[in-house]
């Protein structure tokens, strides 16, 4: 294809992603997320992410990239996937009309090299990590630095004209900073450090797991500060991930007070998780993490908390966290004890267990028992459905069809059969 074709292909792509965003159903979705999000849903809503495209993408007609051209290639692979996605994939996301970009932003490193080998596993993308050490000592911790935040006007503007000339009036262009924030702080830090290592610090060096934490604490809340005082933050699009969840449709966010020529960080949503402690006990959770965690999450409209970790024993702490909203409910959550121990209503991000696409076959009917049991052992907490963090489908995308199909159909049932429960009861 020439260089033109290319770019009446992405047009033609784009076009297409713009008539279904126009459509009454994604109205409905949107209502549907701001009900729940506000703990009044209608019904669970449900997402898929995270899913394996290089497995299957060469198999599919409609999703086979056709661009040549480095600079056309991603954005053809990001509207291919959109459509198929909305085409097939039986869910709750909304297709927005507008492609969004990110401002240029310079400086919101931390300065910090990543030493690690990687072990690739199939076409799926996914691979496993092993990390060295870079910060192993308190003279180490210095080597994180303080962001120094500015945004090159230059770089934005150059994008912004090549996209707006691609897209013409396919589809409008919109440029944004930051406008989703997500403090995973030890995910990144035992990048640095090491998992073994940390883990065996909590007894054996909890000093220096404190200086690094705040180390890193304060400059984190540094990066913040420089993106709301410079005026970076993007319009709060409701669209994005509320944290590892759904959508972040709500009434309640932007804040009152909102200045769209001055957005503000207490007019997003926030989060944070700790993956790494899932097994280590509450009191040690709340004073290596939460306790941290919590400056971040108090500069936020509404929060997210979790992610993989099992929440079931610490769901007491929860209750600290300032405008908490919704909690991760992973695979390995007991979830009759979390919503025994959940001391305030909250929306619980259901995870089913993603093992179902990895088998010689997508046990559906087991698939199915599983989400089912989650929703009944809820009770009356309002829930959503998000399926992620899946590794393999085994190269067929039947598999994922044919499980949004299934899981579709049982969050539609499930308000009629969670209120003849109560009724029940």
């Amino acid at each position: 294809m020439t260089v033109s074709e290319q770019r009446d292909l992405i047009r033609r792509l784009a076009g297409e992603l713009a008539g279904i965003a126009g459509r009454p159903e994604q109205q409905e979705k949107i209502n549907g997320w701001k009900s729940l999000n506000s703990l009044r849903p209608q019904r669970p809503m449900l997402w898929i992410m995270e899913i394996p495209w290089g497995e299957f993408e060469n198999q599919v007609d409609e999703l086979r990239p056709q661009c040549a051209e480095a600079q056309l290639r991603p954005i053809e692979q990001e509207l291919r996937r959109k459509l198929f996605t909305a085409r097939h994939l039986v869910c709750d996301e909304v297709v927005d009309d507008t492609w969004w970009f990110p401002l240029e932003i310079v400086g919101d490193g931390y300065g910090v090299e990543i030493s690690e080998q990687q072990i690739p596993q199939g076409a799926s993308g996914v691979r496993s990590h092993h990390y060295e050490s870079a910060i192993k000592d308190f003279a180490d911790i210095e080597k994180i630095q303080m962001p120094r935040v500015y945004h090159n006007e230059a770089g934005t503007l150059a994008r912004r004209e090549f996209l707006e000339g691609l897209f013409g009036d396919a589809m409008p262009v919109r440029a944004s900073g930051p406008r989703r924030h997500w403090f995973a702080a030890w995910d990144t830090l035992v990048r640095w450090t090491g998992v073994t290592e940390v883990l065996m610090d909590l007894v054996d060096r909890p000093e220096f797991l404190h200086a690094l934490m705040r180390h890193f604490t304060d400059a984190v809340q540094a990066c913040l500060t420089q993106y709301e005082e410079l005026g970076l933050l993007g319009y709060p699009h409701p669209l994005d991930h509320a944290g590892q969840g759904g959508a972040g449709y709500t009434d309640e966010l932007p804040q009152p007070g909102y200045d769209p020529a001055h957005i503000r960080l207490m007019d997003h949503w926030g989060g944070a998780t700790a993956q790494i402690f899932g097994e280590v006990s509450p009191a040690m959770h709340e004073e290596f993490a939460l306790q941290y965690e919590i400056e971040v999450m108090s500069r936020f409209g509404l929060n997210y908390y979790g992610c993989c970790e099992p929440l079931h024993n610490k769901m007491h702490l929860m209750a600290k966290v300032p405008r908490l909203r919704k909690i991760s409910i992973s695979p390995w959550c007991d979830v009759a004890k979390a919503t025994a121990q959940a001391q305030d209503r909250y929306v619980f991000s259901h995870k089913p267990n993603p093992a179902c696409f990895a088998g010689d076959r997508l046990d559906l009917p087991r698939a199915e028992q599983e989400l089912r049991s989650r929703l009944e052992q809820s009770g009356d907490m309002p829930c959503e459905v998000i399926m992620k963090d899946i590794s393999t489908v085994r190269g067929d995308a039947q598999r994922l069809i044919d499980w949004c199909q299934m899981a579709y159909r049982v969050v539609k049932e499930y308000p009629d059969k969670a209120v003849k429960a109560r009724r029940k009861s």
